[in-house]
């Protein structure tokens, strides 16, 4: 099994420590890592604390829920971990779903090269070594700073930011199809895990409501282009008529080569049809 690891997660002092994980899903290969100990099948209802780590292979998905009802969601091939006591988890590769509910603090997810500040928001992440950065706000509002820099980039509920780890600029977010994302995302999706808090689902479906009543009046129009949210298939983007437009993704100059990442970049593992239409 291939064993990938995720970019550093590091949730703010304001939240109470994280002391503790509850496994409450585990789909196929899951499995718990401890020091000097062999890898072992995670079961559903323990608990993972210390230095212990989750992984997922392929094909495979896990949810854990922490003390303070914080929900963390792994895409197939991760590794998970934190540091009981504090608020730090792990992520090098791959793709997570976090669900921080309003009165448990705020959420710092940091990469080599950029930090998301969130609190209280649902939001999903996918970081692909030396292909691309994927960052989606289904509800609430986050920050995302490159590293460096002390102005952050806003993405509100129903936008994505897609870039290459190396880029020097931050693009300007892409609107998307929440209510299609929702359903191609296994992550946030009710068809492997079951819903959310329902605070949080009431709140992404008033992202989705918001989508629908400005594709109505015209202030929203779908368009053809077609990009993988984290832990879907595929969801189309849209374009805000209020709004100037800037491309989606602006490819950054280095050394005289032009990282870009995809328009579709497919969510690593993952095998299947569109978004339906």
């Amino acid at each position: 099994m291939k064993l990938l690891l995720f970019p550093l997660l590091t949730l703010t002092a304001f939240g109470e420590p994280l002391q503790s994980a509850k496994v409450t899903q585990a789909v196929n290969d899951v499995r718990v890592l401890a020091k000097s100990a062999s890898p072992r099948a995670a079961q559903i209802g323990e608990t993972i604390s210390g230095s212990t780590s989750l992984q997922t292979g392929r094909k495979s998905r896990a949810e854990l829920a922490f003390q303070d009802d914080t929900v963390t969601r792994l895409g197939q091939n991760s590794i998970f971990s934190f540091r009981s006591g504090g608020r730090e988890v792990e992520l090098k590769q791959g793709s997570v779903l976090l669900q921080v509910p309003k009165n448990a603090g705020g959420a710092t997810i940091r990469t080599a090269t950029v930090t998301a500040a969130i609190t209280g928001t649902t939001s999903m992440f996918e970081y692909s070594p030396g292909q691309w950065v994927k960052l989606l706000t289904l509800e609430g509002t986050q920050k995302l700073y490159l590293k460096g820099q002390k102005e952050p980039v806003l993405v509100p509920a129903g936008q994505m930011i897609v870039m290459h780890p190396n880029a020097r600029a931050i693009p300007a977010p892409i609107t998307i199809d929440v209510a299609k994302l929702l359903a191609t995302s296994a992550l946030a999706g009710g068809s492997v895990f079951g819903p959310l808090p329902t605070s949080a689902n009431e709140a992404i479906a008033q992202t989705v409501d918001q989508q629908k009543d400005a594709k109505r009046n015209g202030n929203l129009t779908p368009t053809r282009r077609v990009i993988s949210g984290p832990g879907s298939r595929g969801s189309r983007s849209l374009t805000d008529a209020r709004q100037p437009q800037r491309p989606a993704v602006e490819p950054e100059r280095h050394g005289g080569i032009e990282p870009e990442p995809p328009t579709n970049p497919t969510f690593p593992g993952e095998t299947g049809t569109q978004a339906p239409n």
